[in-house]
C-alpha cells in the first residue's frame, strides 16, 4: 500500500517537472553523424546490462563519446568498453519515493550531450526521469507506458530476448 502512494507521488513530481520541459519537435536526419556526445542509461536488470553493451561496443567504434549512467558495483564491468565518464548511482541516490537524490539530480542537470538513450526496457520511472534530467534535445527509449513524456524516438520492444531487443535496437540507430 505504502508503495503504491510512493508511486503515485513520484509519477506526480515527474509529470510537474517534465511539463515545464517540453520535447521539441526535430528532424532526425543523420543525427547519429552529426551527434558526438551521448549519454547512456544503463539498465538495471543484470541481463539486460551484459547484452546492452553491444549498443555502447556500435557507438564507440563509431567515435561518440560516451558517458553511462549505471549501478556504482558495475563501473569497473563497463571499463573494457573504455568509456570516457561513469556517473555511478547506488541506494543511496534512491529519494523516498524512488527518484533520483537531489544531490544525484543536480549533478545531472548540470550535464549537457547531443543525445540520451535510456537503455532500460520496462517501466523504470528513476531512469527514466534521469535521462530527462540532463539538458539534451534528443531523448531516446524503448516504447513503454507514458513514455511518450519521456522520448522524442521511441522504439518498439516485441522481443522477450533481451540480446535481439538491443540489436534491433542498434538497427534503429543505423536508420538515422
Amino acid at each position: 500500500m505504502i508503495s503504491y502512494f510512493r508511486n503515485l507521488i513520484a509519477n506526480y513530481v515527474v509529470n510537474k517537472k517534465l511539463k515545464a520541459k517540453s520535447l521539441s519537435n526535430r528532424t532526425f536526419a543523420d543525427f547519429l553523424k552529426k551527434s558526438n556526445s551521448f549519454f547512456i542509461v544503463m539498465p538495471e536488470p543484470e541481463d539486460d546490462f551484459q547484452k546492452s553493451k553491444q549498443v555502447l561496443k556500435f557507438l564507440k567504434e563509431n567515435h561518440k563519446r560516451l558517458t553511462t549512467l549505471n549501478f556504482d558495483f558495475r563501473v569497473t564491468d563497463l571499463q573494457q568498453v573504455h568509456l570516457q565518464e561513469y556517473i555511478p548511482y547506488g541506494l543511496i541516490d534512491y529519494s523516498k519515493i524512488n527518484l533520483p537524490s537531489k544531490k544525484l539530480a543536480k549533478q545531472l542537470s548540470e550535464k549537457e550531450f547531443d543525445v540520451v538513450i535510456d537503455l532500460n526496457r520496462g517501466d523504470n520511472l528513476f531512469c527514466s526521469f534521469a535521462a530527462n534530467l540532463v539538458d539534451s534535445s534528443l531523448v531516446i527509449g524503448f516504447k513503454k507506458q507514458n513514455s511518450d513524456k519521456y522520448y522524442n524516438i521511441q522504439i518498439d520492444d516485441n522481443e522477450e530476448n533481451s540480446e535481439f531487443s538491443y540489436k534491433n535496437f542498434i538497427n534503429c540507430l543505423q536508420m538515422f
